[in-house]
């Protein structure tokens, strides 16, 4: 409001300006003009000529300051042009910036594809879906860990549909399981980077395993904690 009061208050005074130089203007002419044609006596010449120049002299002060006022209203027309510019510039290089931010947060976040994301909770769901929310992670852990390591497939579904790696997938229950909010949380909490499993590549529930299965991971592999029902190990 108070830019634009004076920007209306710049005006009004160019205004002004224009309409006293075309006052003296004419006041020029018509001296000029008494001069000419012999109005003034000649002992009043000398005294005329000083108030001409005098007038001319303001003439060309008042032509001046007309033309200050327009290159300083085409001045702030200007870099109102120029910042309103490079405002919008900024804007759409922080918009770029922010968004290629989130990109990044997405893929470090996920590091893997929808449909992979889906088998994970699904073979949570199957081996865990009874367990608390780090009982849950943990599982997701080790499969994360397995797509990490030489040892196995690169690929959250090259390491789930191992040949005779879980067992929900030998007994179908994996196809059979509701995903629920808690195991998607826990998948979540695990593809951004939440680890709890000490490098764990393996875990068996002793109970619900096979004497032979039970022997297996004691005799060939390192014990690491147990966690809810699961013994886990490397």
């Amino acid at each position: 409001m108070k830019e634009h009061w004076n920007k209306n208050h710049v005006s009004k005074n160019h205004w002004n300006k224009n309409h006293w130089g075309r006052y003296m203007y004419c006041l020029y002419v018509l001296l000029a003009a008494s001069l000419t044609v012999g109005w003034y006596p000649e002992s009043q010449a000398k005294s005329l000529n000083m108030v001409m120049g005098s007038t001319l002299q303001k003439m060309e002060t008042i032509c001046l300051l007309n033309e200050n006022n327009r290159l300083f209203l085409q001045g702030i027309a200007e870099t109102e042009v120029t910042e309103r510019r490079q405002s919008e510039q900024m804007d759409e290089y922080q918009r770029r910036a922010v968004k290629t931010i989130q990109k990044k947060k997405v893929k470090a976040a996920s590091g893997v594809s929808a449909g992979s994301r889906r088998i994970l909770e699904r073979i949570v769901e199957a081996e865990a879906g009874d367990q608390d929310l780090k009982g849950r992670l943990l599982v997701a852990n080790v499969v994360l860990n397995r797509v990490k390591s030489k040892k196995f497939p690169n690929t959250v579904k090259g390491v789930v549909f191992a040949h005779r790696q879980f067992s929900p997938i030998s007994n179908g229950s994996y196809y059979r399981v509701h995903v629920s909010g808690k195991t998607k949380r826990a998948v979540r909490k695990a593809l951004q980077g939440e680890d709890h499993s000490r490098g764990a590549l393996y875990f068996m529930c002793r109970s619900a395993s096979s004497a032979r299965n039970v022997a297996w991971f004691d005799r060939d592999l390192k014990r690491l904690f147990k966690y809810g029902c699961h013994e886990f190990f490397r």
